[in-house]
């Protein structure tokens, strides 16, 4: 006689297995991870989007820092000569010893050259200040001018007349030409720090 196998009322009652459950958890799983993966690498999108801002910001206000303090020393250079052109005589009368000859001061330009900082200014700016500075330079050491300033007579009226106005025509192209251009690029550099120093 065959066997009548009984199962009990718990058997009964139980649901049949899902085939899928085994691949919802997997599936959930996948997306666990995914969702991780994702969420590291928005993370450190943002940060290094904040990094490179906090760079940006640092760099434009370097820049700002080097134009400015660059200007500054390029208009006291620029005054003093003035002062020194009008003192020169033309005519003849008393005459300039050597030791009244004034000497650029270059401190902002010499340490600008000596860095990196030197091609955060723009290029017309920086060439053009080595040439003016270049012939500053030259104008007042030069040896043949100090003594017709020294000796004043009338043969060499034409020569300090020379003298004066290329060093006024000199001193008139940094203040037209120069000192509006680093102007531009100090403006220029100060709405970039507004920009990178704004709040989101």
């Amino acid at each position: 006689m065959a066997k009548l196998e009984t199962a009990s009322l718990e058997e009964a009652t139980r649901p049949p297995k899902a085939v899928f459950r085994g691949l919802e958890f997997l599936a959930a799983q996948f997306f666990t991870i995914l969702a991780t993966v994702v969420g590291v690498y928005l993370a450190g999108y943002v940060g290094f989007q904040r990094n490179l801002e906090y760079d940006r910001y640092q760099k434009a206000q370097q820049k700002s820092d080097l134009l400015t303090a660059t200007e500054e020393e390029l208009k006291q250079n620029v005054a003093r000569l003035r002062k020194f052109n009008d003192r020169l005589p033309a005519e003849v009368g008393t005459g300039l010893s050597a030791s009244e000859w004034p000497h650029l001061r270059l401190f902002v330009w010499q340490a600008t050259g000596h860095s990196s900082s030197a091609f955060d200014v723009p290029p017309q700016i920086l060439t053009d200040l080595q040439g003016l500075y270049s012939d500053l330079d030259e104008m007042l050491n030069d040896a043949e001018a100090h003594q017709d300033f020294a000796h004043l007579t009338q043969s060499n009226v034409y020569d300090r007349t020379q003298f004066k106005e290329r060093l006024n025509a000199r001193l008139s192209f940094a203040e037209t030409s120069i000192l509006p251009a680093l102007d531009n690029s100090i403006v220029a550099s100060e709405q970039l720090i507004k920009k990178y120093s704004a709040p989101d």
